[in-house]
């Protein structure tokens, strides 16, 4: 009799503990590259892209991540983090209780789906602290951990504009902060302030020195400033040309360039194309990014023609002898030869 006690004992345990490691078990990532590494025992392990791994911890560099009950430390940029541990746990059980101790007495009823905060573990309890301000023990079996919305922030290693659904556009500005929501097919999800979501290959994003965010609002302001420009200018495509019209009716060249900086970044610029290229910094053509002003001597030798790159070699402009505004590649034949400089106004 004594025996079979110590058997239902052992088995008690094993159940609690594995509770307690389902429950507690929650970072999350996945390989974004194959990865060798080298396990604390000095056992060896090959790491497949896109093979999910939890994280047990980080530092500046590295995630610890455990497999198979086997710890390794990964390099930051092969793995991105794509579920972040919880506190919160919603009631998944009918007759949930509340309690004063471990099968103890009742202080409240919970009612599926109500929210509750974990304070800490104790076997197969947890101590949590409802919404209305108790406090009391909850059986662990009868709760699922709450999700938390988190991102990863990387790095872009380009300049590059990205279309998303619905005509929506993001500009990748090299060294500016992105936010990563999962990782898929070689690409990675990144989304901009307002939830929108778009594609890119791992290529142009940097993991090495990513941290996490649990909020959209971890992107450089002047990357949500291009980003407006470039989106408001693809709005405006074929809108009627008309000579010094800023938007009412219509944009000359100078007029598209001066409204989309005015509306979307709070910057004015000079009113003409000749002014405009007085505005901000010369930049390179090889080393344009989106968003920058390029200028175009039609006739003699004075610019007469501005208009607004918006990535993969290719402008936005008014053109007077389309008589509206369209999408030109900067290296087409008329403006190749008639390039004269390049600004950008937001550094």
């Amino acid at each position: 009799m004594i025996l079979f006690k110590e058997k239902k004992s052992t088995l008690a345990t094993i159940v609690t503990l594995s509770i307690i490691g389902i429950l507690s078990f929650k970072d999350t990532g996945i390989f974004v590259k194959e990865f060798i590494a080298i396990g604390k025992d000095g056992s060896q392990r090959s790491f497949k892209t896109e093979e999910s791994v939890n994280i047990l911890k980080e530092s500046n560099r590295d995630f610890i991540v455990e497999k198979d009950f086997k710890e390794y430390s990964i390099p930051k940029d092969a793995i991105l983090r794509t579920e972040k541990k919880s506190n919160q746990y919603i009631v998944k059980t009918k007759n949930t209780q509340l309690l004063d101790k471990p099968k103890g007495k009742v202080i409240k009823g919970l009612n599926i789906g109500e929210k509750i905060q974990l304070g800490s573990y104790q076997g197969e309890y947890g101590i949590f602290n409802t919404e209305d301000g108790m406090k009391g023990y909850i059986l662990l079996e009868k709760l699922e951990e709450g999700k938390e919305e988190i991102f990863t922030i990387g790095t872009s290693t380009v300049h590059k504009t990205l279309k998303g659904e619905k005509n929506s556009y993001y500009v990748l500005a090299k060294g500016e902060p992105v936010l990563i929501k999962n990782f898929e097919d070689d690409k990675f999800t990144i989304v901009n302030e307002n939830g929108e979501e778009f594609k890119v290959f791992k290529d142009c994003i940097n993991l090495k020195n990513s941290r996490y965010s649990a909020s959209r609002s971890g992107l450089s302001r002047r990357t949500s400033i291009i980003s407006s420009i470039i989106q408001n200018a693809h709005k405006i495509l074929d809108k009627p040309y008309v000579k010094g019209g800023t938007g009412e009716r219509g944009y000359d060249c100078s007029g598209l360039t001066y409204s989309l900086y005015k509306n979307n970044a709070g910057i004015k610029l000079n009113r003409s194309s000749i002014d405009q290229a007085k505005n901000g910094v010369e930049v390179k053509k090889t080393e344009l990014i989106p968003g920058d002003l390029l200028f175009f001597r039609t006739t003699g030798r004075r610019i007469g023609h501005v208009g607004l790159y918006i990535g993969d070699g290719n402008m936005i402009h008014a053109s007077s002898s389309q008589r509206k505004v369209v999408v030109t590649p900067i290296d087409a034949d008329y403006y190749n030869k008639r390039y004269v400089t390049a600004r950008r106004i937001i550094k």
